[in-house]
């Protein structure tokens, strides 16, 4: 365990405060959303200074059900994983060299021990640590046939946007780009479970996106691209399913299906096509996707997001700068 520094990134007395909450209200109970979400309630009353949690990411040990995970902000931008614990569990397993922030007694109760690890966006093993060890369901998964929205891993409120969404309309559109690891935290303290599209837009590197971008324009070097993906994966024991988004010139009906066909005759099908733009008839476009199986994905001022929908009957991925036009394209989707 690391030494207690002159400085903690929190206090000690707020902490204690918010693992009596959470001993009081998860102990033999099932953790689910309903549960983080009257939690979050409840720690409204306790006036916290130091802390900010996100009781979205409230999970047990995987061991120690009576030693609980959950992410928060300290002091001075400070971003921090508590370890709450009774005295009788040891110390995390999974995260080492934890940061000591207190031993305290519950009144009439056990005493337990609150631990902290770095928990930034910067911070890749422990963020890795906390998607493969404690709760999978944080990790991007292939997107299939559904609408999404892409939106920057690092825009804030992406998650909260998608949330808001799928409660008004139970549909899940979420999807982000850009840098895994801040996707995967940013999922995390969102409490974002229902599972999301992790889009790698280049340059290619061998982590667990679900989705990567291939630059099209050369048919044969980007079939070239998704085999060294493939054997990539393979070697650091990766899961073998991903997408293939292959990005290709202004082209019309006939020329998104001369590129479709190469790619899968050449044993590299493509799940998504991200033409620079479609030239001639929409609808005909949307015809040769399906034919293929194949989702068509645009910039969201490339297309009439409604007319691209119909056309595609709604297998369409569009792609947003930030949180404001993702709820824009939203509301055409839905």
């Amino acid at each position: 365990m690391t030494p207690v520094p002159l400085e903690l990134p929190l206090r000690p007395s707020e902490a204690a405060e918010l693992a009596n909450l959470v001993f009081d209200q998860a102990e033999r109970k099932p953790l689910n959303d309903e549960l983080r979400t009257r939690l979050a309630t409840r720690a409204k009353v306790l006036k916290l200074e130091t802390i900010r949690p996100y009781f979205g990411s409230l999970e047990r040990d995987p061991v120690h059900p009576s030693a609980y995970y959950l992410a928060v902000d300290g002091l001075g931008d400070s971003h921090q994983l508590l370890y709450m614990a009774l005295s009788t569990a040891p110390t995390s397993s999974i995260f080492h060299k934890p940061l000591l922030i207190g031993r305290m007694r519950r009144d009439n109760g056990p005493e337990f021990v609150i631990n902290a690890s770095p928990f930034g966006p910067a911070d890749c093993g422990n963020i890795e640590l906390f998607s493969t060890k404690i709760e999978t369901a944080f990790q991007p998964k292939p997107q299939g046939s559904r609408a999404e929205v892409v939106i920057p891993a690092d825009c804030p409120g992406a998650f909260d946007l998608f949330r808001t969404i799928h409660k008004r309309t139970g549909k899940n559109l979420a999807a982000v780009s850009g840098d895994y690891h801040t996707g995967v935290w940013a999922a995390i303290r969102a409490g974002w479970r229902q599972g999301y599209a992790g889009v790698c837009n280049g340059p290619v590197v061998p982590l667990p996106y679900s989705r990567f971008v291939i630059d099209g324009s050369g048919l044969p070097d980007a079939a070239q691209m998704h085999e060294q993906i493939r054997q990539a994966r393979a070697a650091l024991k990766l899961p073998a399913q991903f997408e293939f988004e292959v990005k290709l010139p202004a082209c019309d009906a006939a020329g998104l299906d001369e590129s479709l066909e190469w790619l899968k005759n050449s044993g590299h099908p493509a799940q998504l096509a991200a033409p620079d733009r479609i030239t001639g008839d929409l609808s005909d476009a949307g015809a040769i996707a399906r034919k293929h199986q194949v989702t068509l994905s645009f910039p969201h001022d490339a297309v009439a997001i409604q007319d691209a929908a119909k056309a595609t009957l709604g297998r369409i991925s569009v792609r947003v700068r930030n949180v404001e036009e993702a709820e824009f394209v939203a509301g055409e989707l839905v």
